[in-house]
């Protein structure tokens, strides 16, 4: 008996934890869906709000998960104390998912009695926009609140008879979610089709960051870096490389991105290191005659160029990726391994393929002059980099106190915006 009741519970705790948001107590919007159709049958109209943060690819994946979820929690809080102001009190609110970045607000009746129209809608979500837009001002990350976007929209739905209540009340969700992120209705169709018109006409940029030696200030290497073109959905590098993945356009990418950075490089004359990114997927390439003839046509060197494997992708057929890997160091190119420390290589397998360089990740150096953990973290890294006979860079310095305690490890080599930010060929030789 008391098993079948321990596994009653369970299944409870398993049921709850589906249609509840556990951040902040609140159902899911498909728990209250019996709720939302009884209401409207009896008032025959609704208003959807809908309010999220959004944009998570472009903040979980760079700055780590624990950034964001402090940042949704943050912005949940706002979220139901401005309802409690806003709303009226018989108003149901609903998170989009669980652990989600979103809420529903349905309102039947305005806080004077009157019925829901357009108008107060839009009024209430200026009044939501005014109010939580200040996060962008007030998150303590500063180099997130730029990647901060809020996303609002709201819908009147009235009741028709002739369509399933359920089906009718499940599409104005996801019109009224799709509508916030979207305020243009760009369709992703028509995004696709932008980021085609990108790619065929080569309208990806390179900027260079320098990579210093610590020891004497002087620059070691350039890192090339892809920016989309100017204000458009593109410009973020994050946002291209996530919406190429997902529609298979990386091939395209990246070969752009490879080929216009060595182009580049060669305007800047510098006899340094030249660290170019690339995706597992792409790693064949590297083998291509094609790519080292390029190298060739523009008198760089092989062993001037450090191939900066990213690894916030996982690595395809590791026993191949391993031999290409070898193969490659064999032409003369240097690897490096982009976001040790976060990526998805253990320390085993980074051992295995033996780079030259590792790129200890900007997450872990933020603050590291005040975190402990993180201390004790790189220095195991510096450790095991030595095992390895590998040489550490460290990314994301942003001021002095970071930059001193990474000196103090005696780490030779970083990069950041406290150092330099990256730049155009025209900017850094000026």
């Amino acid at each position: 008996m008391n098993n079948e009741i321990e596994k009653l519970q369970s299944e409870l705790y398993k049921y709850r934890a589906s249609l509840f948001d556990r951040a902040s107590g609140l159902p899911t919007v498909y728990a209250i869906f019996d709720e939302l159709r009884r209401v409207i049958e009896k008032e025959k109209i609704i208003g959807i709000l809908y309010i999220g943060i959004g944009d998570q690819h472009r903040i979980e994946p760079v700055f780590g998960w624990e950034i964001y979820d402090e940042l949704v929690k943050i912005f949940t809080m706002m979220v139901m104390k401005e309802a409690g102001r806003l709303v009226p009190s018989n108003a149901l609110i609903a998170a989009s998912s669980v652990m989600g970045d979103g809420f529903f607000i349905f309102i039947n009746k305005t806080n004077t009695g009157a019925q829901i129209s357009k108008e107060y809608l839009h009024i209430i979500a200026e009044q939501f926009k005014d109010k939580i837009g200040r996060i962008k001002e007030e998150f303590n990350h500063k180099e997130i609140r730029e990647r901060i976007d809020l996303h609002i929209s709201y819908k009147v739905l009235r009741l028709d008879p002739m369509v399933r209540t359920e089906r009718m009340i499940y599409q104005a969700i996801e019109e009224v979610k799709y509508t916030a992120y979207y305020p243009d209705k760009l369709k992703e169709e028509e995004l696709y089709k932008e980021l085609n018109r990108i790619i065929q006409r080569r309208e990806i940029q390179t900027v260079y960051q320098p990579i210093y030696n610590l020891r004497d200030n002087s620059i070691y290497g350039y890192e090339a870096l892809t920016r989309g073109p100017k204000n458009s959905f593109f410009e973020d590098p994050d946002t291209i490389f996530t919406f190429a993945g997902k529609y298979d356009l990386l091939p395209e990418v990246e070969e752009i991105c490879l080929y216009n950075a060595i182009k580049e490089a060669v305007k800047l004359n510098f006899d340094s290191l030249l660290f170019l990114n690339i995706t597992p997927d792409q790693i064949p390439k590297l083998l291509d005659n094609h790519f080292i003839n390029t190298l060739s046509d523009y008198k760089i060197q092989n062993e001037r160029i450090v191939m900066e494997i990213t690894e916030k992708f996982a690595i395809p057929h590791y026993g191949i990726y391993q031999e290409i890997i070898v193969r490659t160091k064999g032409r003369g190119l240097k690897i490096a391994l982009d976001d040790v420390g976060v990526g998805y290589s253990t320390l085993e397998r980074i051992s295995e393929i033996g780079p030259d360089y590792l790129k200890y990740d900007r997450t872990l150096v933020r603050d590291i002059d005040k975190n402990l953990i993180r201390q004790e973290l790189i220095k195991s890294f510096v450790n095991f980099a030595q095992k390895i006979n590998s040489t550490i860079i460290a990314e994301g310095i942003e001021n002095a106190n970071e930059l001193e305690f990474i000196k103090s490890l005696g780490i030779t080599y970083g990069q950041g915006f406290y150092l330099c930010r990256p730049k155009s060929v025209d900017e850094l030789k000026r």
